[in-house]
């Protein structure tokens, strides 16, 4: 669900910022535009708010962890911008994808756990025990 004073300002603008905004907004609260969009529009109509499907899971987090929002086709996000033995190696570890929680990158990651993560296009280092 939505901030009320996130849906407030889209009231405040005009259609094609809106439009812009609900991308942006999505990306930042881990829903798509449409989604974004289907709150806004209950919210204007004063209905009962629709639930966001990307829901994230708390089972089996512990205190200042983050759960996991997995994805599938792991390989895909083998780095390969390191050619060093080491890099090599890292890369070799990958076996799982994950979604950063706070920016929604892509983040390959070994299955060792609990983990800690710092994510290259965010910077935001999260801990994930599941």
């Amino acid at each position: 669900m939505l901030p009320s004073d996130v849906l407030t300002k889209l009231d405040a603008m005009d259609d094609y910022d809106r439009l812009l905004a609900y991308d942006r907004i999505g990306r930042d609260h881990r829903m798509n535009a449409s989604e974004v969009e289907a709150q806004f529009e209950a919210w204007k109509r004063g209905d009962a708010m629709p639930s966001t499907s990307a829901a994230p899971s708390t089972q089996d987090v512990a205190p200042g962890a983050s759960s996991a929002n997995y994805i599938s086709d792991a390989h895909r996000y083998r780095p390969s911008y390191d050619p060093s033995k080491e890099g090599r190696s890292r890369q070799s570890q990958i076996q799982q994808a994950i979604i950063c929680p706070n920016c929604g990158s892509a983040l390959g990651i070994p299955a060792t756990r609990p983990i800690n993560v710092t994510c290259p296009s965010c910077l935001t280092e999260s801990t994930f025990n599941a």
